[in-house]
């Protein structure tokens, strides 16, 4: 018999009855979505559901992560086992590993704690956190604990609190939690009204993981006599998780590879993490997997290509082969981007990854190219991002890739600036440097270093002000020309307002004035941010921008206009 109470299913949990199919993707909610959950687990709210497949059919299994290190990677090992009956969890699996951590484990290398004098209830949303939850080490609570403050300390709050491990307070007899209670209160020298909260407190934590509600279970039974097969449980699990947090397509025709390629999941992860080491990118299992099916000239679009179980079968057997090269390639895409285009982040990506993939599939069958060869790349990995030709346009990219991305030959980039002339109308430099602003600040700079985890630390800001510009009545176009950009770091142009360049480059807020090597990375002199100057200054700076971009492309203004014409 199936116990439902959350102190059954997390006995499963650890036992290894309740377990995680192939399918499923690994765990990734991070510390504040558990503790909103723990939160809503002692204020008696509903967690939502879980559907388990009870089977006793073997599949592919992995085990509840009883101690999550978020920063320590993706690993995926799994079991396979038909000795037994177990429950394969098809949704909740987010929900289940938070409590496996906060009731048996720990984040970070951090138990869950909770101030038992929190949770008081008064006049607050209710969203508001009324339990405070926290992964902490035995130090950090002994911290938040003390009482009197220690004389200077800033952090803590003004409000006495007496952190305790979850996992103490559920594992106490509910019959004997209060008089624990009263007696810890006792010790730490608590008032009535403490006292009493204390006691309500360790009632609710010893009590809570008996609840047969909090946590909803679904199950489908398995007919041992008519075991289901696996592709009609992978629908019901793209059916429920459709609305889900991680879930995606691609992770139906993952589960329908993995039935033939067993190791496709942690093969595909350990792949990524080397095509992502030293690297400013974050590639994905997604995009590997893409330029898979690219290079076995197969439909890339994962809501098709799992309508036909047949072909997925043959390229589960095809595929493997094919990873090694792919993934030399997507290495090889990475270093030209890093060391060729000077592009070194996400930010200047149009279209996502999908456009990175014809040059992707060029270095799998041209994998040494010439320096000549790389710099007409170069110019087709600009054009490719500044005019978006390959941005959500899924059947454009797969067709170009396998007509004319083929061993032997050079990088088509005739055909490429074809399709973005076509399309776009574009035909000059200008008008594709138009199109990008950030790519061609990029340029404007020499290629600029940007943090993706504080990208927002570099702003585009405008050399002559919008607001001086507008008041004189310069039309838009001129106003957000290109050349009237540069990159600012930090927070320098929050209160700029109207100020005139030469002014504000002299004393930029709180930042260090301007020196004039800093004016000529920009592309810029002093004379040309004087008042009246803004003509000159926007001439002046797209002619070397432009000089800049044809430097960096390696060729003539000819040449490149010659490429659209």
């Amino acid at each position: 018999m199936f116990d439902p109470t959350l102190n059954g299913v997390m006995a499963q949990v650890d036992a290894g009855k309740i377990v995680l199919p192939a399918m499923q993707r690994p765990f990734v909610w991070k510390e504040d979505r558990i503790t909103k959950l723990m939160n809503s687990l002692l204020r008696g709210f509903p967690l939502g559901t879980a559907l388990l497949w009870k089977t006793a059919t073997m599949q592919r299994f992995r085990r509840f992560q009883r101690d999550v290190q978020p920063d320590a990677g993706i690993t995926v090992d799994f079991d396979s086992d038909d000795s037994t009956e177990r429950y394969l969890v098809l949704d909740g699996q987010q929900r289940l590993t938070s409590l496996f951590v906060a009731i048996a484990g720990t984040y970070d290398g951090k138990k869950l704690f909770v101030d038992v004098l929190s949770g008081v209830k008064g006049e607050k949303d209710a969203g508001d956190a009324y339990w405070d939850c926290r992964f902490l080490v035995e130090k950090e609570a002994k911290d938040l604990n003390a009482w009197p403050r220690p004389a200077g300390e800033k952090n803590g709050s003004a409000e006495r609190a007496v952190f305790v491990k979850f996992q103490d307070l559920t594992r106490l007899a509910a019959a004997k939690a209060g008089v624990i209670a009263t007696q810890r209160a006792a010790e730490l020298g608590l008032d009535a009204a403490q006292t009493t909260h204390m006691t309500t407190s360790y009632l609710q934590g010893a009590t809570v993981l008996a609840s047969k509600t909090a946590l909803q279970i679904h199950l489908i039974d398995e007919d041992a006599g008519e075991p289901m097969p696996i592709e009609e449980i992978l629908e019901v699990f793209v059916r429920v998780n459709s609305g889900g947090l991680v879930l995606q397509k691609s992770d139906l025709l993952m589960s329908l590879l993995d039935l033939k390629w067993n190791d496709i999941q942690p093969e595909l992860s350990r792949a990524v993490t080397e095509i992502n080491a030293l690297r400013p990118f974050n590639i994905t299992r997604d995009d590997v997997l893409k330029s898979l099916l690219l290079a076995k000239g197969s439909e890339t679009r994962f809501d098709r290509l799992v309508a036909d179980r047949s072909r997925v079968e043959k390229l589960a057997t095809d595929l493997p082969q094919l990873l090694p090269a792919l993934q030399a390639a997507w290495k090889s895409m990475t270093l030209l981007l890093m060391d060729d285009c000077k592009i070194t982040s996400e930010r200047f990506f149009r279209g996502g990854h999908n456009s990175l993939l014809p040059f992707v599939l060029y270095f799998v069958a041209n994998p040494a190219p010439s320096p000549a060869e790389k710099r007409r790349l170069v110019v087709a990995v600009y054009t490719t991002l500044m005019s978006g030709v390959f941005a959500g346009a899924e059947a454009r990219m797969g067709a170009f890739v396998r007509k004319e991305c083929v061993k032997g030959k050079p990088f088509p980039l005739d055909k490429l600036t074809r399709l973005v002339a076509s399309h776009y109308g574009v035909s000059l430099l200008e008008t594709l440097l138009s199109r990008h602003l950030d790519l061609t600040l990029n340029i404007a700079h020499g290629g600029i270093t940007v943090d993706d985890n504080n990208a927002e630390n570099l702003q585009r800001d405008h050399i002559f002000p919008r607001a001086m510009l507008e008041k004189q009545g310069m039309p838009p176009e001129r106003t957000n020309h290109y050349a009237n950009f540069h990159f600012l770091r930090g927070k320098g142009n929050l209160n700029k307002s109207d100020t005139a360049p030469h002014e504000w480059f002299k004393k930029p807020g709180d930042q260090p004035a301007y020196s004039d090597d800093d004016l000529k990375e920009r592309l810029l002199t002093w004379d040309l941010l004087q008042p009246g100057k803004f003509g000159d200054m926007l001439r002046e700076r797209s002619q070397k921008i432009h000089e800049r971009a044809l430097a960096l492309f390696g060729m003539t203004s000819a040449e490149f206009d010659a490429l659209f014409a």
